[in-house]
């Protein structure tokens, strides 16, 4: 097993502990019966990775640890998204979380990992389907759809780039911002919620910080959709319940947030490298600083507190 293969299912196996305990919550905090069959269904296949990718890494010798378990959950039952917001957040989970295992398939190597990859890929893809359908079902599947109008032609056919700078966002520009959208959407919701919660002075003020980023993140980029005739739906904040027991540890929710930060990096750097127009690259290249600063108040915050999961340093050999 090379160096990649160890790296991917370290962050395999970490990110599903992670995300098993915020399924366990999703799970006694859900009201719809659909919504608790998929529930059922994505905690099995978060569980099967997060056993896999041990037993993978046991198999060289490396001691993976569940670095969260279930004293991570303080209330239960403390009710703090809506049904419609959990599946939102599990719909951004899953889709974001497909795309990284399809850009982490093609460079594996081993011919056992990559068949376990592969068998994940395809139930994730199927969980995804059965999310949008839930959502399309009941009637709250959001941006569904927007009038398109053909550009007019120009006269010269010819590239030219100052006719580039002043033209409108064309689909795909617009189209590779609307992940980072989604991803600020769940984030600031997920901020509102946790802002509440925490107990820890210092991990408050760093949602409240990361909840003030998305809220700008959300404003920039649908301000850019409604510049160029796509209006666009925001206000998934409006979905979250008031509540005044935590019902999740302070370290869990400062590690779900950094778990977020690299994601919402990905889909902007997405966004500038599908773009030729040059104050658009710059406003987006803005929005990455922004979440490139917050990410490392975040990393400072978990070593402070020795909340962070260290990942395995790697071990270089040269054998032939």
């Amino acid at each position: 097993m090379n160096v990649n293969e160890l790296g991917f299912l370290w962050y395999l196996q970490s990110s599903s502990n992670m995300v098993n305990v915020l399924l366990k919550y999703f799970q006694a905090t859900a009201e719809d019966d659909d919504l608790k069959n998929i529930l059922k269904e994505i905690f099995s296949l978060s569980t099967y990775q997060e056993k896999e990718a041990e037993r993978f890494l046991s198999e060289i010798k490396y001691n993976s640890i569940n670095f969260f378990n279930e004293e991570d959950i303080l209330h239960i039952n403390s009710r703090v998204f809506s049904d419609q917001l959990i599946i939102e957040i599990l719909k951004h989970i899953s889709g974001n979380g497909m795309r990284e295992l399809a850009i982490q398939y093609s460079e594996l190597t081993d011919y056992k990992v990559k068949v376990f990859y592969m068998d994940i890929i395809n139930k994730l893809s199927r969980i995804e389907i059965l999310l949008f359908e839930l959502l399309q079902n009941k009637g709250l599947l959001q941006n569904k759809s927007f009038a398109f109008t053909e550009a007019e032609e120009r006269e010269d056919n010819l590239f030219k780039v100052a006719s580039t700078q002043k033209r409108p966002l064309n689909t795909v520009e617009l189209s590779h911002m609307s992940s980072s959208l989604q991803c600020n959407n769940v984030g600031l919701a997920l901020c509102t919620g946790f802002s509440e919660t925490v107990s820890d002075m210092n991990t408050k003020q760093i949602i409240i910080k990361g909840k003030k980023l998305a809220f700008n993140q959300v404003s920039v980029l649908s301000d850019l959709f409604k510049q160029n005739g796509v209006i666009i739906s925001t206000g998934l904040e409006s979905l979250v319940f008031p509540s005044n027991k935590a019902p999740l540890s302070d370290r869990l929710v400062a590690n779900l947030i950094m778990f977020l930060n690299p994601i919402g990096i990905n889909n902007l750097q997405s966004a500038v490298t599908s773009s030729y127009k040059k104050e658009h690259v710059k406003t987006l290249k803005k929005l990455i600083k922004d979440v490139e600063d917050f990410s490392k108040d975040v990393f400072k915050l978990l070593v402070k507190k020795d909340w962070f999961n260290e990942p395995p340093v790697a071990k270089w050999t040269n054998k032939q």
